[in-house]
């Protein structure tokens, strides 16, 4: 099991790949750095939620396929 955030942003990443889409070209659409793209891909930084919404839009992807089912993410509560 892994943080959220940490899955979160592998899912976001493998689904950018899956459409051969670059960081630099969802960045530009976001308004932000490549490199801040890349950290949240990481999970070494946390996403709003709106701005993962926003890289859900752009990669016309369902939440199923970047949420992941509760079991999976280790919380205090969830080890």
């Amino acid at each position: 099991m892994q943080p959220v955030q940490k899955i979160i942003g592998m899912n976001l990443k493998i689904a950018r790949t899956k459409r051969s889409i670059t960081q630099a070209e969802i960045a530009n659409k976001l308004g932000v750095e490549a490199s801040y793209l890349s950290r949240i891909e990481r999970g070494s930084v946390p996403a709003s939620c709106e701005k993962i919404y926003e890289i859900i839009h752009l990669l016309q992807c369902g939440i199923d396929e970047i949420f992941p089912q509760p079991e999976e993410v280790e919380t205090k509560f969830h080890r």
